[in-house]
Formats: C-alpha cells, sequence, structure tokens
C-alpha cells in the first residue's frame, strides 16, 4: 500500500510531498509515483493504522510479497512474486531469494523482532535489485528506514495490551545532544503469552519475549557532511512452536508400497522386532487441504504419565518404550541474544558529487530447539541423558559485516552516475545442545564452521534522453564463497554479472510509465556431508531474467494509483530433494532441478476519497508454473511406489499394475505451481476521521482492514496445501495532538487455515530393516505433514502519547 493514513498537516521528517511518500528505492529520494520501479511504501501512520508489528503483517499488504512464520522466529522465507525456496532459513545457505536492509544497511538475520516503533518507513522494492542493493536480492529487496535524532525534545510511550497476555510496551526520547549531535532512544518489552495448549504436558506453546533497547546518533558537524550511528540490542525468548503433525493415517491419494513393511527395528532397540502396527492405509500422499491439528510434543515430562499414542502408528501392540514419558528436547523454542552496529557517512565533494560510505555488523548468539519428528514418540538411542532420535536442539555463533562505498555524480545533470564497492562476510560456529550440556558450550559438541564471503563492485547511468524520457542502465559483477567444514569439498565459490536496463517516461501529472529488463542471481551454495553422500556435494545458482512495465499515475482527486504487469523466465530453479543416504541419514537437500516461468500482475489503489474517509486497495495475480524438472519423490508418488533409478531418461520401476487407478508414473514437474506461492493476493483498508467530537477535542477515528491470500502448495507435487485465508482487522479510538487512545482487533473473523506445512516422514517408519514391497519398491517412510497453526482473534487497546 503506498499510503493508508489519516489526514494530517504535520508531517514528520518531511517524508511526504502531497500526501505522497517519499521512498530511497533507487538509493536516492523520489515520490512514488515518479520512481520507475515497483515499490511498495508504508509510511508512519500507515504502520500504526494497519498495525504492521512485524514482517508478516507487512507482507499481508503488500502485493507480490508473501510470508510465513513456518518456524518462528528464528527463520525467515518471505517470497516475492512467486520466487521461493522450501529450504531458505532451514538449511544453511539457501536462501529464499528476497533481502532486508536497516536504512540500507544489508541485514542477514531474522527481523521478525524489529521494534515497529523504531521505524520511519518500510519500503518493499520488488523485481532483482542486485545492482544497487547488496547480495541476495534476486526478487527484491525490503529496506526498513529507521527514525532518527530530533532538533527539538521530543518523545513518545505506547502502551499495548491484548488478548493471550499480550504487553507491548515502547518509549523513545529524541532530541539534541550538542549543537551539531541529535540522537534517539527507543526501549521495548514485548510479551505474548501463547494460546495453543501441548497434549503432551499441558502447556501453553508459541510463547514470544523480546526486550530491545535501539539508539541513534545524528551528527551533522558541517553542511556538507553527516553521518549516523544506530546501535541495537535485541533479547528474545520464546516458547516451543505451536506445530502439530497430521500423520500418514490420513493419506488420501497415490497409492503404493512405500514402506508396507511387515517388521520394524527401532533405533536403540536393534535386534527387537515389533509387529507392524495396525498401518493399513496404503495411500502414500495427501491431497488437500491440510487441516489444524493438535499440538502433541516432547517438550516436557508428560503430564498424567499415559502415552500419547499416535493413531494409526502403534495402536494395538504392547510395544511402547519409544513413547518416553519424559522431556524429549534438551532445550525449546528460542533463546537470542543479538547485536547490531550500523553506521553512515555521507560527504557531499563539491559541485554535487557526493561520497557514500555505508558499515553493519552484527553479533548473535541463538540457541533454538524443536521436537523435529512433530509427535509424542521419544527415542532415547543411547540412553535418557542423551538427545532423542529427531531432536534438533543448537546454538549457532554468528557474526556478519558489511561495508559499502559509493561515488556519485551530481543529481542535477542531464547524465548522472554512480559507482560503487561492496563486500560482505559471515562467521558461523555450530553447537549441538545435550541434556548434558543444555548451554551448547561444550567443545566436544562442536558441529562444525560455516562462512560466506562477498566481494562486488557496481555501477548506475542514468541518461534523460529528453525532458520526460529517460534511460537507465545498472550492473553489478561479485564473486561469493561460501564454506563449510561438514562439507567433503569445503567450500564451493560462484560469480555473476547482472544487468538492469530501465526506460521511463514523465507523464505531465507527476506520474511515469517505465519498461525495464533485469536479471538475477540467487546465490549457490554446499550440501554438506549428506548430499555429498549422494552425489550432490553442492548446488549452481539459480538465474533468471525478468521483464516488467508499470505505470505510476494519479487518479481523480485525491487517489493515486501503480501497476505493474511482469515475466520471469527462471533457470536452475533450487528445489528441495528428499534422502536417504547410504549412512542412513535422512534429510533433504537443495538441487538444480527444473525452470519455470512466472507471469504476474499487481496494482494499488490509494488516498483519500474526501475529508473523512482515506483508502488503499491492492491485487497481485502470480502464475507460476515450472516448464520442465524431474523430482524423485514425484515418482515415488506416482508409480506405486517405484524408484527413480534412471534419471537423465526419467524412467524407474513402476508398480502402478499393482494399484489400479494410479499413475501414470513420472518425474515430471512440468505445469506444476511454484511451492509456497500464493497465486491471488488483495487487501483493503479504508479509515474514517472525524475532527474534533472526542474529549478534550480530539479527533474521532474509525477502520477497517481485509486481507486475503489464496492457498499455497507444499511441494513441487500440488497436492498437498494451506488453504486460503481471509484476516479480518480493525481499529477505533479518539486522536489528540499529544496521544491516541485506541481498540484493536486482529484476526476477527478467527481465520484458522494453517500458516505453512511441510511434507515429513511418519513416526515411527524411520528405519525399514524387513520390507515387504516387491524388488525395486522404495523403502522409504510414508510421508506425514507437520503445519504450523495460525493465531487466532485478538484483541486489545492500545494508548499513544507524544510530547
Amino acid at each position: 500500500m503506498t499510503s493508508a493514513h489519516a489526514q494530517t498537516d504535520d508531517v514528520e521528517d518531511g517524508i511526504e510531498e502531497d500526501d505522497v511518500i517519499t521512498v530511497t528505492a533507487r538509493r536516492k529520494d523520489e515520490t512514488i509515483l515518479e520512481a520507475p520501479v515497483a515499490v511498495s511504501a508504508f509510511d508512519r501512520d500507515a504502520i500504526e493504522n494497519l498495525q504492521l508489528l512485524n514482517i508478516d503483517d507487512v507482507a499481508r499488504f503488500t502485493p507480490g510479497l508473501s510470508f510465513s512464520k513456518a518456524f518462528g522466529r528464528a527463520t525467515e522465507r518471505p517470497v516475492i512474486r512467486g520466487q521461493s525456496n522450501v529450504l531458505a532459513g532451514v538449511q544453511f545457505g539457501v536462501e529464499s531469494g528476497t533481502a532486508y536492509f536497516v536504512d540500507g544497511v544489508y541485514y542477514a538475520g531474522s527481523i521478525q523482532n524489529l521494534d515497529p516503533n523504531e521505524l520511519e518507513r518500510v519500503e518493499v522494492v520488488k523485481g532483482p535489485q542486485s545492482a544497487l542493493y547488496g547480495r541476495n536480492t534476486y526478487a527484491g529487496a525490503i529496506n526498513f528506514i529507521t527514525r532518527g535524532g530530533t532538533d527539538e525534545p521530543s518523545g513518545s510511550f505506547t502502551l499495548r495490551a491484548g488478548s493471550n497476555d499480550t504487553i507491548d510496551a515502547a518509549a523513545s526520547f529524541a532530541g539534541p545532544i550538542l549543537p551539531t549531535l541529535n540522537g534517539r532512544l527507543t526501549v521495548r518489552s514485548y510479551e505474548y503469552g501463547g494460546e495453543f495448549r501441548n497434549e503432551v504436558t499441558g502447556e501453553l506453546v508459541g510463547q514470544e519475549e523480546t526486550f530491545s533497547v535501539g539508539a541513534v546518533l545524528d551528527w551533522e558537524p558541517t553542511e556538507n557532511f553527516n553521518s549516523r550511528l544506530r546501535y541495537n540490542y535485541n533479547s528474545d525468548k520464546d516458547g516451543p512452536l505451536p506445530i502439530f503433525l497430521q500423520d500418514a493415517s490420513e493419506n488420501n491419494c497415490e497409492p503404493g508400497y512405500r514402506s508396507l513393511s511387515s517388521i520394524y527395528y527401532v533405533p536403540g532397540y536393534q535386534g527387537v522386532p515389533f509387529p507392524r502396527p495396525a498401518y493399513t492405509n496404503q495411500n502414500q500422499y495427501y491431497c488437500g487441504v491440510i487441516e489444524p491439528g493438535q499440538v502433541a510434543l516432547n517438550t516436557g515430562p508428560d503430564a498424567d504419565g499415559i502415552p500419547n499414542v499416535i493413531p494409526g502408528a502403534l495402536e494395538g501392540t504392547s510395544f511402547v518404550p519409544i513413547y518416553g514419558l519424559a522431556d524429549g528436547t534438551a532445550f525449546d523454542g528460542i533463546d537470542r541474544k543479538q547485536k547490531l552496529i550500523s553506521w553512515i557517512n555521507e560527504l557531499e565533494l563539491g559541485g554535487g558529487y557526493n561520497l557514500k560510505f555505508l558499515a553493519g555488523y552484527r553479533d548473535e548468539e541463538l540457541k533454538q530447539g524443536y521436537d523435529s519428528d512433530h509427535s509424542p514418540v521419544n527415542w532415547f538411542i543411547f540412553g535418557p541423558q542423551a538427545e532423542p532420535f529427531f531432536a534438533n536442539t543448537t546454538r549457532d555463533e554468528v557474526e556478519d559485516y558489511s561495508l559499502e562505498l559509493k561515488l556519485s555524480s551530481p543529481t542535477d545533470q542531464r547524465l548522472r552516475w554512480l559507482l560503487g564497492l561492496y563486500y560482505y562476510e559471515q562467521e558461523i560456529k555450530d553447537f549441538d545442545i545435550t541434556f548434558s550440556d543444555i548451554e551448547g558450550n561444550d567443545p566436544a559438541n562442536f558441529q562444525g564452521d560455516r562462512g560466506i564471503e562477498n566481494q562486488a563492485i557496481f555501477a548506475f547511468v542514468e541518461y534523460d534522453i529528453t525532458d520526460n524520457l529517460s534511460l537507465t542502465v545498472e550492473g553489478r559483477y561479485a564473486e561469493e564463497t561460501k564454506t563449510d567444514s561438514n562439507s567433503p569439498i569445503g567450500e564451493a565459490e560462484f560469480d555473476a554479472f547482472t544487468p538492469r536496463v530501465t526506460l521511463d517516461y514523465d507523464l505531465p501529472n507527476g506520474g511515469v510509465v517505465y519498461a525495464l529488463y533485469a536479471e538475477g542471481v540467487k546465490p549457490g551454495g554446499l550440501n554438506g556431508a549428506e548430499g555429498a553422500e549422494v552425489g550432490n556435494p553442492d548446488y549452481r545458482q539459480e538465474e533468471s531474467k525478468n521483464y516488467e512495465i508499470g505505470i505510476k499515475t494519479p487518479l481523480i482527486a485525491g487517489l493515486n494509483m501503480t501497476s505493474a504487469l511482469f515475466f520471469t523466465d527462471a533457470t536452475d530453479v533450487q528445489l528441495t530433494t528428499a534422502l536417504a543416504t547410504p549412512s542412513g541419514a535422512l534429510n533433504s537437500i537443495a538441487t538444480n532441478q527444473g525452470s519455470g516461468e512466472i507471469f504476474g500482475f499487481e496494482i494499488e489503489v490509494a488516498g483519500n476519497l474526501n475529508e473523512w474517509f482515506s483508502t488503499a486497495v491492492n491485487y497481485a495475480y502470480v502464475d507460476s508454473e515450472f516448464t520442465k524438472g524431474c523430482d524423485p519423490d514425484e515418482w515415488i508418488i506416482t508409480s506405486g511406489g517405484g524408484i527413480l533409478n534412471d534419471p537423465a531418461n526419467q524412467t524407474g520401476t513402476d508398480f502402478t499394475a499393482d494399484f489400479p487407478g494410479s499413475g501414470p508414473a513420472s518425474c515430471s514437474i512440468e505445469g506444476r505451481q511454484f511451492p509456497l506461492t500464493s497465486k491471488h493476493q488483495a487487501s483493503g483498508f479504508l479509515r474514517y476521521d472525524s475532527p474534533n467530537v472526542g474529549p478534550m477535542g480530539s479527533n474521532f477515528f474509525a477502520s477497517l482492514d481485509v486481507t486475503y491470500e489464496s492457498s499455497k502448495f507444499v511441494q513441487v507435487h500440488n497436492r498437498a496445501e494451506t488453504g486460503d485465508a481471509t484476516i479480518l482487522g480493525g481499529r477505533i479510538g479518539f486522536d489528540h495532538e499529544n496521544w491516541t487512545l485506541s481498540a484493536y482487533g486482529q484476526n476477527i473473523n478467527d481465520e484458522d487455515s494453517i500458516v505453512m506445512a511441510t511434507r515429513w516422514l511418519q513416526n515411527p517408519y524411520f528405519f525399514a530393516n524387513i520390507n515387504t514391497a516387491p524388488t525395486g519398491a522404495s523403502t522409504s517412510p510414508p510421508r506425514a505433514f507437520f503445519g504450523t497453526l495460525r493465531r487466532g482473534p485478538q484483541y486489545g487497546v492500545e494508548l499513544r502519547y507524544r510530547f
């Protein structure tokens, strides 16, 4: 939404001109109607009115941006214009292709804990931005612009109290420190108590807690030089995730031989067979919308002392030791300490030339733990003091920093240019967390080193062909190295040149029409030891060619429109391949499985209808499909449980004759929609303001918002999906010069479609040493699915005081 704010004559920091937001999407100040690039922007008023508390909320109101908080606040998978990656944020080095920036400085961590009270503006720039932005802007960039110091003392206080023990308190103070030095200090304490109960422990899950401190120093000793130093500290403590397991007994399609075993051996109980449980469902997969389920995780001791048996797994048997009653994970949830520093310096050299230097540093310690089988099963392989099988508890030490230097020519000349250098480095140390080492500090639990190094040179040239017609040529050459001490090959190197060409024409009414061509590159990476075992030690860069035309223009009085039509041709698309290595490890790796095309359309209309009503509406259509690709799991699903043994010729063992109605056997994913991608997104916002009718001469306001996102497929198979989501929200209250008092509601229609789901392995089918299926059939586990629950209705009150 380009704008969604109450009408006001007071504009902070001059970020609006005639109700049109000024953005820095092209690294210079332009109104959103002038910038020949697809960008959605939210100013301070929109952040408050739309209740944008995190990146998930921003995505709901941004056409073409989809975000799924599937793994809590430590895993980021933003998807712009359908360009997704299932393993993004889950496997080291696999990235979504959408990068975050704070004040233009590259930010590689999770940003869901960012304090919204620190923000002046949010800009979502869509399409490849590799030339002017940092690494990993294959699909787009999201820039969070923070609030700075002020010449006069000022401050604010916000208190938000709501459902599920939600308390969000923040205070901000700004003003002069020295004659040439201004500052701002922001403090926030946020808590959310959770609303879903774990059937095993009887405790709530999904809790979130954040304490943060942010400080900004703005120094302007001369007219030609200014500097901003920003420091931020975050401490997050989140509880177990609200994740449920849909077991394989609910599978309803694609019958086959997969895991029709008569005897199973459980790790830790080798040589002690037990009968195949009462599992008669021969369907290998689930087709349709995955419905919300109940949370049943071994995140603590069993509350009632009675094993929570999985339906269809071990029912009717006497073998229950694997259903442990003790805590199954040494650590649950998220515990993160994060320090962020950015330093931005700008020097006017004379004659209009400008030199800008940006530096960023992040230091993070992240502990996270999940019951990764998502069920009550507890397999203690080496005794109760060790971790059970499929518990995922780790501690990461992360350091990264970036440096950027840019020299630009005068902006008032017919020919304008910019030249820049960039460097980025990240180092990660991984440690395992066990019951005997719950802090993850034991050197014996060190898991390895990983790292990324990126260096680039970039340039921007803009020429006014006529007074209204301009041509812009951008380009970036980057070299990147990824290292992993667990990989037999150690490191992988990549390089790419990504050009971007834009032709734009300024309309007489202040708008613009533009056409562009851009190339994008998503970094490749390493698959670790598991990938090397199956001949895929690394994966290549994903590349795309992108075409876009757009128009931005004022409409009738008070309303502005921005729209874009785009097409993307992607090759070497990075997808997920499930594998069972010769050593018996079960994992997924990234592979370059095919090519695809994306066609889409976006439109936003926003502004003031009259002196009482303001509005913003948008819609995005994203039609993505693979044009070629061969997926091994697709063969298993369609062949009655056969194995793809000749990927080059796309052939393998075929048992469809044994399962009438199945088939035809194929590994092709041609024509399938990209996973994690919504075909339709829409949102609408309407606000009513009535001045001077409230207490103490305040203005009365009421607003209503609605967002819609169509169902997302879990994987390339296009069978299991999340379901559509329609969410209603609103605010009502009084707004005074110094204070705002409001009541709010979020998801007031109680939309319960799941946030996201992931294909998984059915418990306890991890090892099938004896299988009654014919030779050539897959003995891998049947597919189950785990999903993340969506928060229900949230209601509360909010007080904002400004001075």
